[in-house]
């Protein structure tokens, strides 16, 4: 049995584990690139801990502010995140964008539906947010059909927004209205 737990402040460095691992799979041993982060320079553990941290001790409406949800299994491990974040303009306070993964071994099981479904009832119930926002690698057609299946909306492609490992990937925008 899964639960979707608000992340609490002391669980940070079991977080910033979890998600190193996560990340670390990111293209590897057949799983689909879906981070634009080259194999080649990896991950910067620091500046994930600081972007995080920072983030989440500021409030909803601060510049910057952050949302994190856990998933965990029966033993209290994390599997999966999803976190919803301000954009940098206040003028675009009214929308937030969204971030999710769940480990690989944990994948096919209905956990990111679980969390998509968690996130959505969280904004539909939050009056100051109208607009759920996420990029998604446009490779990575798992996630593009899972958010689908939730209502969101395609509203734009890049093709060859990033470059990575001298292959070139592109960029789908997807939103959902949550007013």
């Amino acid at each position: 049995m899964i639960s979707i737990q608000e992340f609490k402040e002391a669980e940070l460095d079991n977080f910033i584990d979890y998600l190193t691992e996560h990340l670390s799979e990111n293209g590897k041993d057949g799983n689909t690139l879906f981070q634009p982060i080259s194999r080649e320079f990896g991950i910067n553990v620091s500046q994930l801990r600081d972007k995080f941290k920072v983030g989440l001790i500021r409030s909803y409406g601060e510049p910057g502010w952050r949302k994190l949800w856990l998933a965990k299994n029966n033993q209290d491990e994390i599997v999966g995140h999803i976190d919803i974040r301000s954009y940098p303009d206040q003028n675009s306070s009214h929308r937030v964008l969204l971030g999710m993964g769940v480990e690989s071994n944990h994948r096919r099981m209905g956990i990111g539906l679980q969390m998509l479904e968690y996130v959505i009832h969280y904004c539909d119930e939050t009056d100051r947010i109208n607009w759920l926002d996420l990029q998604v690698m446009s490779n990575n057609q798992k996630a593009i059909n899972l958010y689908s299946k939730k209502g969101f909306m395609e509203v734009g492609k890049i093709d060859d927004m990033f470059r990575i490992d001298n292959v070139s990937f592109g960029s789908t925008s997807m939103t959902l209205d949550v007013s």
